[in-house]
Formats: structure tokens, C-alpha cells, sequence
């Protein structure tokens, strides 16, 4: 997520590998942190290449509200810690 966050991968990369990781998760999480990554899952399904900003709709979103929600997200994750 921090890569994603300072551009170090595409959002291209990070949307594969973030879907494929949340997907394949096996280990037991409690809540709170379950209802943060679904939250960026549901975040990176709604991710659109053609979104530009200011256009997001309930359904899709652009590159850079994604990244927002992301850094959100992180920040989140990082105060239960």
C-alpha cells in the first residue's frame, strides 16, 4: 500500500496484487482491520482508467481518489497497531 501511495508501483500493479492478495488471505484478522482492507478493496473494484478526477461517480473512481482512499486507509491501519 505505502509503494502505491509514493508511485513506486502502477496502480495497474497495485490493483493486480492487492485483488489477488485480499482474495487469497487465509489468516484470521479481527474486524476492524477486515472492515479497513475491504474497505480498500472495494475502493480498488471501483477504480476505473478512464475516471478523471472530479468525475468519480458511487461506482467508479479516478487514480488519484483511489490513492487518497488508500492513504486513508493506511492510516487507519496504522493507529491500531
Amino acid at each position: 500500500m505505502k509503494d502505491f501511495i509514493v508511485e513506486v508501483i502502477t496502480v495497474e500493479d497495485f490493483e493486480r496484487d492487492y485483488l489477488k492478495t485480499f482474495k487469497n488471505e487465509t489468516e484470521r484478522m479481527d474486524y476492524t482491520l477486515f472492515d479497513i482492507l475491504n474497505g480498500v478493496f472495494e475502493a480498488v473494484d471501483c477504480y476505473w482508467h478512464e475516471c478523471l478526477p472530479g468525475q468519480e461517480t458511487a461506482f467508479e473512481i479516478s487514480e488519484q481518489q483511489l490513492r487518497k482512499e488508500v492513504c486513508e486507509a493506511l492510516v487507519k491501519i496504522n493507529c491500531i497497531e
